[in-house]
């Protein structure tokens, strides 16, 4: 099916008579009477009800040419010409009652997603739809779906073959250990009795985003000594502790010490039932810890900004309705040794959750992990039967005494001779390292580091992006896990479809490789977005949008790009270093 919304504009419909007035309106619009009937098959208004038009039959409003065969599963047939015969034979359309300036409420995007369950399973086997969902800009020149856009694509959360998330019993904070953050610069504690509010904020990028990539937005944009939340909270509701209970915020001026800064990750919109129970479960748990009431609020109230957008703004002006869980874990260590109930287990620069995840993979385990560099409860669950299995304390976190037991059972050497010693990995690691980023002539794996192995780690932090200096130690651990778990592109200059599908994945699009006015958009609102850039968002990516992407590059990798809005070779491989860096 196609998304699409009414036009430019605000409809402003308050009321079912007005919704069913707009229905009636869109019969004269410019998909309207094709053959003397209304040219979608269904609408969706803003309080959820769901209008016939066409219904179950070929309908006359998606327009233009079809997406790529290769973007539709194999059985989805269509008619061979891919033109607008294929896009209205083989795809329903299905109208948002929004245009361009409105939000699409909760409630419509329930009824569209319930809306295309019914279209999949429940109509006769010759009418049913298939997997795909596009937005109608998709193949053809047009603003529509609107502010549907983020939502109109398979695996959106309107899309019913994602999950919603099961209800819990209790929440568990992501440490930073689990989630791989880098280790702040600086401190600075906050009694707890000087604490009086808590602030609900967004980060106002896509819902892909990791709490890695907005650290290191805070720490290399803004110069910030490390992310600016106490917490961060996903779709998911996933809890990710940031600097913590007892650290002051970097989240609004003037209120960093006094309010907890909770960010969802994510857009106006995109907040789940379970990513606001989350936030209220961590509300209540604020003010248990403070021991007093605090005063619910948001960044907007706070300071002159849009966050955290209309939607979460009405839900904290509301009382923040929901479900309360008990939550456990996220005691502030930063440093040495993890408090004994293993509730945040401190900094951990030894492996990436990435690697920890193949190495756990790599020993047996099965059902096998997904490689997604996100620790959850599989992951903790895979790496305590790691631990398990060679011989160290089970406790899910993978800290220097782990990693040496791994090494060891595998086979690797902690040795050394020449260029230092280093408990972050051992040499034959390093050598394993290099020669899996592709030095050549290979290193011999022998756990001897000579000069051959010291030229391969300078070539390596070279390749990363870090310091070179020839030892491996935190630093170059972090660079290398960011490039190894990150987009590993072939830093070529050549903006090809393995770069546009990358940079298409870190702002938040479909990942086709097409780099189309979609795609053009969404890194204008990345810009305005991260790099504070106030660019005009209409697709034409000119000198403006390029010189706010150079900027924005100089900041994050310091890429020494000429500020010049040319988007050549350098630029390019700027852009494919901050990809495969994780620091778009």
């Amino acid at each position: 099916m196609f998304i699409h919304h009414r036009g430019g504009g605000s409809s402003d419909l308050d009321n079912a008579a007005e919704c069913a007035k707009d229905v009636a309106d869109a019969w004269s619009d410019m998909y309207g009477k094709a053959d003397g009937d209304i040219g979608y098959n269904y609408f969706v208004c803003p309080h959820g009800d769901i209008y016939e038009g066409r219904g179950l039959e070929r309908g006359e409003a998606n327009g233009g040419d079809a997406p790529a065969q290769g973007n539709v599963p194999k059985g989805h047939v269509w008619v061979a010409d891919h033109g607008a015969v294929g896009r209205n034979a083989a795809f329903y359309s299905i109208c948002g009652l929004l245009r361009s300036e409105d939000e699409p409420t909760s409630a419509m995007r329930t009824s569209i997603k319930n809306l295309i369950a019914y279209l999949r399973t429940d109509v006769p086997a010759g009418k049913k739809a298939g997997p795909n969902m596009f937005p109608h800009s998709k193949g053809y020149n047009t603003e529509c779906p609107g502010n549907l856009l983020r939502y109109a694509h398979t695996g959106s959360l309107m899309d019913p073959g994602v999950p919603a998330a099961s209800n819990p019993t209790q929440l568990q904070i992501i440490s930073r250990a689990q989630w791989g953050a880098r280790p702040p610069v600086s401190e600075a504690k906050v009694p707890l009795s000087q604490r009086t509010g808590f602030a609900v904020h967004y980060s106002a990028g896509p819902t892909s985003q990791t709490p890695k990539a907005i650290q290191n937005y805070h720490m290399d944009s803004n110069g910030w000594w490390d992310i600016g939340y106490n917490f961060l909270v996903d779709v998911q509701g996933r809890i990710f502790e940031g600097r913590g209970w007892a650290n002051e915020g970097a989240h609004a001026t003037g209120y960093n010490t006094t309010h907890f800064g909770v960010c969802f990750i994510g857009r106006n919109g995109d907040a789940t039932t379970a990513a606001k129970n989350a936030i209220r479960s961590l509300y209540h748990a604020a003010r248990e810890k403070t021991g007093k009431a605090l005063a619910a609020t948001y960044h907007s109230a706070l300071g002159s900004t849009q966050c955290p957008g209309a939607e979460l703004r009405a839900w904290v002006q509301s009382g923040l309705p929901g479900t309360t869980y008990p939550i456990v874990g996220g005691e502030p260590v930063y440093d040495g040794d993890p408090p004994d109930d293993g509730s945040s287990g401190g900094l951990t620069t030894v492996r990436s959750i990435a690697s920890q995840q193949r190495a756990v993979n790599g020993l047996g385990y099965t059902p096998p992990l997904t490689v997604d560099g996100a620790f959850g409860p599989l992951t903790d669950a895979g790496v305590r039967w790691l631990q398990n299995k060679i011989g160290t304390e089970a406790d899910g976190l993978w800290g220097t005494a782990t990693e040496a037991a791994y090494v060891a059972h595998i086979g690797g050497s902690p040795g050394h001779m020449g260029g230092g010693l280093t408990t972050v990995r051992s040499v034959s690691s390093q050598q394993s390292a290099v020669n899996a980023l592709g030095y050549t002539p290979p290193l011999d794996v022998d756990g001897v580091f000579g000069p051959r192995t010291e030229a391969g780690v300078r070539w390596l932090q070279d390749k990363v992006g870090t310091g070179v200096d020839g030892l491996w130690g935190p630093a170059t651990e972090a660079a290398y896990g960011r490039y190894a778990d990150g987009e590993q592109l072939v830093v070529d200059g050549e903006f090809g479809p393995a770069t546009i599908a990358a940079t298409q994945r870190a702002i938040g699009v479909t990942a086709d490789g097409v780099w189309g006015p979609e795609s053009k958009r969404a890194l204008q609102e990345h810009l305005n977005t991260w790099a504070d850039a106030d660019l005009i968002v209409d697709g034409a990516v000119g000198e403006a949008t390029v010189k706010a992407l150079q900027g924005h590059l100089n900041k994050m990798i310091r890429a020494g790009l000429i500020l010049d809005g040319g988007w050549g070779a350098a630029t390019t491989k700027a852009l494919q270093t901050a990809l495969n860096q994780g620091r778009l």
